[in-house]
């Protein structure tokens, strides 16, 4: 008996021991928001959507202590469209599996590039909903096919350790014979007394129908001043004869449980016919988060998008793909949205 109960203690030890080593984590987000989309001449239309403050999701990460300062970590996360349920799933958000320690974090798999995030850390609604900057940069980002504009596939990247505030991350992306996800690029920046300032560079090879490489350059800042924020970002993006210019301001101020955001972003650039409206665009964003708890939020958005140019020249962006079809040239697209976003 007495044998049989130091076999149950060594064994729990052992389980304890494991456990220890290795972990597991779930976790999500589920935002919905009732959204009006008005597109110029072509009208209206009211929906609900999903992910307009932050994407909804679903995602399983781990780590494992392998001993001597090493780690090995895997990260698996896919969308979930809280409106409709889905109709399918996979883990196009992030897929990686990792090698850290005091070197750094070795990083391989699909994953969100360095030029996405040197942006993304300058849009105070991180790319989604009606009032983002991703209106103005997405679809210049797929021109001839490309898919690199927010992740890349097939990568190996390299994160530098902590050093004194200095940050940086290196990616290259294999083509894999496809079009448009041969991808090398890198982003470094530093961070310290409310400062945040960052630079990155990227280009997207010239593969299968591509005319030419796609390359993105950018550069921002942002300052916190306690219960302020303040934020700046410019990008520049070239592809074939084709190249358009990116410039945003923000502020978010915390008040109580609520924040107040607002934005200004201004896109320009020229088309292959040399027609200086062809990207012109002027984005205003306004918006409201209330928290009522650590996991949930309550929140309200509007953006308004003035294309400039006329009918032949001006461009088409709109404040969210949830609008209806058919806007013209020069024409103004607004959005309002109000929801609620919870974590877990």
């Amino acid at each position: 008996m007495k044998r049989s109960l130091l076999a149950l203690a060594a064994l729990t030890s052992l389980a304890g021991m494991a456990s220890a080593q290795t972990t597991v984590t779930v976790f999500g987000v589920l935002d919905a928001a009732a959204t009006s989309v008005k597109n110029g001449s072509a009208g209206t239309r009211k929906t609900l959507s999903s992910g307009q403050s932050n994407t909804s999701r679903l995602g399983f990460r781990g780590e494992e202590d392998l001993g001597g300062g090493l780690k090995a970590g895997f990260w698996l996360e896919g969308q979930v469209d809280v409106d409709t349920g889905g109709t399918s799933f996979d883990w196009q958000r992030r897929a990686t599996v990792s090698l850290s320690g005091n070197f750094g974090e070795l990083r391989l798999g699909r994953d969100q590039n360095p030029t996405y995030l040197d942006w993304n850390a300058r849009d105070i609604w991180g790319y989604v909903g009606v009032a983002t900057t991703g209106t103005l940069r997405g679809n210049f980002l797929s021109l001839g096919g490309a898919s690199t504009g927010v992740r890349t596939s097939n990568t190996i990247a390299y994160w530098l350790p902590a050093m004194g505030g200095v940050y940086g991350h290196f990616m290259v992306g294999a083509g894999e014979g496809g079009t448009g996800n041969k991808y090398i690029g890198g982003r470094m920046g530093y961070k310290g007394g409310g400062l945040d300032i960052s630079g990155s560079t990227g280009k997207t090879k010239k593969t299968g129908a591509m005319l030419d490489d796609l390359s993105t350059m950018s550069f921002g800042a942002s300052y916190d001043i306690g219960g302020a924020t303040i934020l700046a970002g410019y990008e520049k993006a070239k592809y074939s004869t084709l190249e358009r210019k990116l410039i945003t301001v923000g502020t978010r101020v915390t008040l109580g449980s609520g924040q107040i955001k607002a934005q200004y972003t201004k896109a320009t650039g020229v088309g292959a016919v040399a027609t200086p409206q062809q990207y012109d665009a002027n984005l205003i964003s306004l918006g409201y988060d209330y928290r009522m708890s650590r996991r949930t939020v309550l929140f309200a958005n509007y953006g308004t998008i003035d294309n400039g140019g006329n009918t032949t020249t001006g461009a088409t962006y709109v404040a969210s793909s949830n609008g209806p079809s058919g806007i013209k040239r020069g024409e103004t697209s607004t959005g309002y949205q109000f929801g609620m976003r919870h974590s877990f």
